[in-house]
């Protein structure tokens, strides 16, 4: 169900975990599914990079755009745990609601949240004070900027120890 790309290569290496800033440094991969002609495709977790988008897109132009903000944390016996991620799904599809985007499916939710973190594990520390930060968000791709909801998106994760 979920097309998996993985990063030839890994960031963590170089990642001093003691002096972080929050959210300059990402994990090595995303996720990334589109909405188009109607229905959310399917879902693709790929090596992190930058995106292209037309400059007319309507999240320039309108604002059409949601994010969330999870964390997941590690216990001793390496368990990834997530605080209340139902909420989290919950609320995003209800910010979207009131901006005209579609409900993006919980099991395309749930499914690419379980299998990024799964490929980018070893970037959630054990530890007092040490979480990844998940960025769920959604943005309004069609091209246009006539005064209307657009009819193409894009639904990502992207995560931040």
């Amino acid at each position: 169900m979920i097309d998996i790309q993985k990063s030839p290569s890994s960031k963590i290496e170089n990642t001093n975990f003691d002096n972080l800033v929050f959210g300059k440094v990402f994990t090595d991969h995303m996720m990334e599914c589109d909405y188009v002609d109607g229905k959310w495709q399917k879902p693709v977790i790929k090596p992190y990079g930058p995106l292209t988008l037309d400059p007319s897109a309507r999240v320039f132009h309108y604002g059409q755009a949601v994010f969330e903000g999870m964390k997941a944390f590690k216990d001793k016996d390496d368990r990834i745990w997530l605080f209340r991620p139902e909420e989290n799904f919950k609320r995003i599809n209800r910010s979207g609601k009131r901006l005209a985007i579609p409900e993006f499916p919980k099991d395309y939710f749930f499914n690419s949240l379980e299998e990024l973190l799964k490929l980018d594990k070893d970037w959630i520390k054990k530890g007092f004070g040490n979480s990844l930060y998940i960025r769920p968000f959604i943005i309004a791709t069609e091209a246009g900027v006539s005064a209307s909801a657009s009819n193409e998106y894009k639904f990502m994760i992207i995560c931040s120890p």
